[in-house]
């Protein structure tokens, strides 16, 4: 016999930030918010049928918007590294959300190197 969940009441006291450094808050690069870059990111997508670029042990992500997934333009030479290859389209390729993620967190971790 399945039992009913008991509703809770949340707490009515706020979480005190105690930090003394808060983080700034997010800001968009502009970069993305150019029509020049939607167009490069939609060619991006389109050419690789709107299906996950990245491969692994020789087989390629099965992830696709198809599927039901979100894909993004992503920058296989960071813009923060090189601005130049920003509207290339040689310098993209289709990326589902976790790979995505992944190349951005990477991408930071060897600039951190240098």
């Amino acid at each position: 016999m399945a039992r009913d969940r008991i509703p809770t009441l949340g707490s009515r006291i706020a979480t005190l930030d105690t930090r003394k450094a808060k983080p700034l808050p997010k800001k968009a690069d502009p970069h993305y918010q150019t029509a020049e870059h939607e167009e490069w990111a939609e060619f991006v997508k389109r050419r690789a049928g709107y299906r996950c670029e990245h491969v692994d042990d020789g087989k390629r992500c099965w992830r696709s918007a198809e599927k039901g997934y979100r894909m993004y333009a992503d920058h296989i030479k960071d813009i923060k590294d090189r601005p130049d290859l920003a509207l290339d389209r040689d310098n993209g390729r289709c990326a589902c959300s976790s790979h995505n993620v992944r190349a951005g967190i990477q991408a930071r971790a060897n600039r951190m190197k240098s």
